[in-house]
């Protein structure tokens, strides 16, 4: 049975998609070139108008995370918006790794397919938000903070810039 779905307009939710990475976090799928797909939190990001006409939202990660050689290998994401009773469920896909067990499923998580990118949204999330990288930026690069960029290069984040190409929500 299809889901229904919802689409929003990304700058009416701009303000909540800050306050949300400011207390707490977003969650962020990714998925690589076999289907296979992991969940993490993010505390960092950037939003802003325009590619191609579109919003852009910018990440950062880091090697050392299980997600990076997803995003590596296919180009794109989805930042799922949570709600205050996903608190427990960000942490979760903050503080386990995806290489140790799926975190979808220990966190409660529904992923669904996505309109645009091979990443899932989730369904129990009021907004998700799909995402193109078309932008790269790996270390070294001065766009960390000197406490990061003190860090061995092979620990330094590599900054996604993405187009958004919809916001949706999925109605169960």
């Amino acid at each position: 049975m299809p889901i229904a779905v919802e689409t929003h307009d990304f700058y009416e939710h701009a303000g909540e998609i800050v306050q949300r990475l400011r207390h707490g976090g977003v969650f962020c799928t990714v998925a690589d070139d076999a289907g296979r797909s992991n969940v993490l939190t993010l505390g960092w990001g950037q939003i802003g108008p325009f590619y191609h006409g579109n919003p852009v939202f910018s990440i950062a990660i880091t090697p050392l995370r299980y997600s990076w050689r997803f995003i590596e290998a296919v180009p794109e994401f989805v930042i799922a918006l949570p709600d205050d009773s996903q608190a427990d469920a960000l942490s979760l896909c903050g503080t386990q790794s995806g290489r140790d067990s799926d975190k979808f499923v220990a966190a409660g998580l529904t992923p669904v397919p996505s309109h645009s990118v091979r990443a899932p949204s989730i369904l129990e999330c009021p907004l998700n938000i799909e995402c193109r990288v078309f932008a790269q930026v790996t270390p070294p690069h001065q766009l960390l903070t000197p406490e990061h960029r003190r860090r061995p290069i092979a620990e330094q984040h590599s900054i996604y810039f993405a187009e958004v190409l919809g916001c949706y929500r999925y109605l169960p």
